[in-house]
């Protein structure tokens, strides 16, 4: 008798403490990914944010196409609205 009540209780120790591992793990992997974003946004470079308007647009000078392209979509949707 006293076999199979210290394999049973082993047993659920064994069980008990692989729960709590696996349990451990996933948070400890959630932790580590979640540190892991913020470290990158941390060292990740930022560009200064420029509040000139003419400098966020191109210089390039835009083709009649394309601004004729844009126009027609923009005359549909603005039609479309309404």
């Amino acid at each position: 008798m006293f076999y199979i009540w210290h394999t049973l209780l082993i047993t659920a120790f064994i069980v008990v403490a692989y729960g709590l591992g696996f349990k451990h793990g996933v948070k400890a992997k959630a932790t580590k990914l979640s540190k892991a974003k913020v470290w990158k946004a941390l060292t990740k470079k930022s560009e200064p944010v420029s509040l000139d308007i003419s400098s966020r647009h191109s210089n390039k000078e835009t083709s009649q196409k394309d601004w004729l392209s844009g126009y027609h979509k923009w005359k549909k949707q603005s039609n479309a609205k309404r």
